[in-house]
């Protein structure tokens, strides 16, 4: 008896919180989001997501000031704990100068700027990657979803 309990406790499975980005049977953050979310918050989404914008949304859906809402309409975005920053995220866990979202065309991207602890797209660490319609952005305590460039899915979009 006491091999079988040893064994079990040898083949244990540990859960660190990490959810997969494409699991069969599950909603995406960003379909669960707009699923909740009232008719006035959808119809500012689709049109900043109309074909062609050059502007994008970030959306803070969990983590401390879930809910806020940032326009992002100029080429260069940064995002950091530093007032000065156009997306304030007030948390130690965010580097003053933590990351920039850049604006070439209609097409963002996101960019860490050396942060202490990373930039995350759809849970995956990212030095530069190009941001996708409902991908999902961790900048510390903080997941935002990404909401522009209707033509170009991301990953994690169903």
């Amino acid at each position: 008896m006491a091999a079988v309990e040893n064994e079990r406790e040898l083949t244990s499975t540990l859960n660190l919180g990490l959810r997969g980005i494409d699991t069969p049977g599950n909603v995406s953050a960003s379909e669960l989001f707009l699923q909740k979310s009232d008719s006035s918050i959808r119809s500012m989404i689709d049109e900043i997501c109309v074909s062609g914008s050059q502007k994008a949304m970030l959306v803070i859906h969990r983590g401390p000031a879930q809910g806020s809402r940032f326009l992002l309409d100029t080429d260069v975005v940064s995002i950091g704990r530093s007032p000065e920053s156009d997306v304030f995220l007030d948390d130690v866990t965010v580097s003053r100068k933590h990351a920039q979202i850049l604006r070439s065309g209609n097409e963002f991207s996101i960019s860490d700027m050396h942060s202490l602890n990373g930039t995350y797209v759809n849970s995956i660490s990212v030095t530069n990657q190009l941001l996708r319609m409902g991908d999902e952005i961790q900048i510390g305590k903080f997941h935002a979803l990404f909401f522009g460039n209707s033509h170009i899915k991301s990953l994690g979009e169903k």
